[in-house]
């Protein structure tokens, strides 16, 4: 549901997590309903369009705002989980994909004795400026580079000369360290510089180059940070199945910038990296990473990804949707009604704003109009505008009195963010 100005498709896998779901938890029920009437308002459309286009289009001093945005990220963090300042002097910190900084900074703030590594796309890729203090004379070392192009370091050390992008495969295993505290706070944007090749399964590639090298670093009793969209579809539901077993695991979501989306952070405090199931996940996390970056080419050399998977294959994950949701569910909806909440309550707050300057740029047609001695548009009808399928009811369903939701930050405008 992240984006969340048209209706994503969901898989069957995920949809019946989502069945699960609404039966048991009223509050992921009424969410499903407001995020149905959001993705049907033409109003709602436009709003999110805009905001996408100002983002888009942003400035190094909007960019600025962003990474101000993230240090207030930080400190609602620090207060609700407590896991930004770390206890021991000289802890060692890894952020990935950090531009443009604000959580490097936040851990500056919280824990001033901390060293922090860091990696992070080139902007002449599509990357952020960093706005954080870093180099020389600083605890900040960052290194500028495509988080997913460690072959190596994913197991990976012969590379197909046919390859369209073989020399830009790196072989270095970057910050072989053990870390108090990792993030992973990357998500592909939409201005990234990605070859078209690569698109399908980029996201893919990013979540598990995040994955493994968090993995294989995060000490004993760390702390591992991830952002995460959606935890009611079936990759983040066995990614959240695992972290349950190897530590002691916490939902944040911010009050303000991620309020409507819904993206939250999963907050893994007491990680246990040894473990056989966490050894287990790297393996598959690098099988998955491979299998995306190096697809079978067709006869013509050309790479396609093959994106309608074998019938057994599906089969095999409906199945283990159902197991998990059944075993996990319960645990689920525990962590993920208050993230809900929150995400359910903006939507409707946005619904109600929404409605009201429907309400008054009717009015000022109406007045406009009747001076002229015309009729009202059609297409306004006491301040609603209607979008095609729209009805009535759920127009009208949306008029509850709703305390004002917090600004939605429309999204970053780099890669690896």
């Amino acid at each position: 549901m992240d984006e969340i100005s048209r209706e994503p498709e969901r898989s069957p896998e995920d949809q019946i997590i989502s069945s699960f779901l609404e039966e048991r938890s009223p509050t992921y029920r009424d969410l499903r309903e407001i995020s149905t009437i959001v993705w049907n308002d033409l109003r709602a459309s436009e709003h999110f369009a805009r905001e996408r286009a100002s983002a888009d289009e942003a400035n190094d001093e909007d960019r600025g705002g962003h990474y101000n945005l993230m240090r207030h990220i930080g400190d609602e963090m620090q207060r609700e989980t407590r896991a930004l300042e770390l206890q021991r002097s000289k802890n060692k910190v890894l952020d990935l994909c950090m531009a443009p900084g604000g959580y490097t900074a936040s851990i500056c703030k919280y824990s001033p004795q901390a060293n922090v590594s860091a990696i992070t796309l080139p902007e002449d890729q599509g990357g952020l400026r960093i706005f954080v203090r870093h180099g020389n004379g600083t605890r900040v070392e960052v290194l500028e580079a495509d988080i997913t192009m460690f072959a190596a370091e994913f197991g990976v050390t012969d590379i197909p000369a046919t390859h369209p992008e073989a020399s830009k495969f790196s072989n270095e295993c970057p910050f072989q360290e053990q870390f108090d505290l990792v993030f992973c706070d990357g998500h592909v944007a939409r201005t990234q510089n990605v070859p078209s090749y690569r698109e399908p399964t980029e996201s893919f590639r990013l979540t598990c180059s995040q994955l493994i090298l968090a993995m294989l670093r995060i000490g004993q009793g760390g702390t591992l940070i991830m952002l995460l969209h959606g935890a009611d579809v079936y990759h983040n539901l066995k990614l959240l199945s695992l972290f349950d077993t190897i530590s002691r695991m916490h939902f944040f979501k911010p009050a303000k910038a991620h309020a409507r989306k819904d993206s939250f952070y999963l907050v893994a405090k007491d990680m246990q990296p040894g473990r056989r199931v966490a050894r287990a996940a790297v393996a598959e996390w690098k099988q998955t990473w491979k299998d995306a970056t190096f697809p079978a080419p067709t006869d013509d050399g050309t790479i396609v990804h093959d994106e309608a998977e074998s019938l057994p294959k599906q089969v095999e994950r409906e199945k283990d949707s159902s197991e998990l949701i059944e075993k996990f569910g319960a645990r689920l909806i525990e962590l993920g009604e208050p993230i809900w909440e929150i995400q359910r309550g903006a939507l409707k707050a946005l619904m109600e704003k929404l409605e009201r300057e429907s309400a008054e740029s009717g009015l000022e047609e109406s007045v406009e109009t009747s001076e002229e001695g015309a009729n009202p548009e059609p297409t306004t009808l006491n301040g609603l505008t209607r979008a095609p399928n729209d009805s009535s009811q759920l127009e009208a369903s949306v008029a509850d009195t709703l305390e004002e939701s917090a600004n939605f930050e429309a999204g970053a405008t780099g890669g690896q963010e």
